[in-house]
């Protein structure tokens, strides 16, 4: 699927960058416009940016989602879920 018509972005384009952005630097905003700029590209009439905030917040919601297994505490053997208590 197309996202972005004026520069001819594919929504796996997007993807692929969101995920290349979390895996390099996961405190590094994921705006619209530091999307654009790793693909060397920038927003020209923006209608895109509402479609890229929407793909965005969909990949953070399947991040957390996937996230929320058993994690190891330091110093201890057992795991415990994810915001769980000690």
């Amino acid at each position: 699927m197309i996202v972005c018509h004026c520069n001819v972005i594919k929504r796996a384009e997007v993807q692929a960058v969101i995920r290349q952005i979390m895996a390099d630097d996961p405190t590094q905003a994921l705006e619209p416009h530091c999307i654009y700029r790793v693909l060397n590209k920038r927003g020209r009439c923006c209608c895109c940016f509402p479609t890229v905030c929407r793909i965005v917040d969909d990949m953070l919601a399947d991040a957390v989602t996937g996230a929320a297994v058993l994690m190891p505490l330091a110093g201890r053997d057992e795991a415990i879920p994810l915001g769980g208590t000690a």
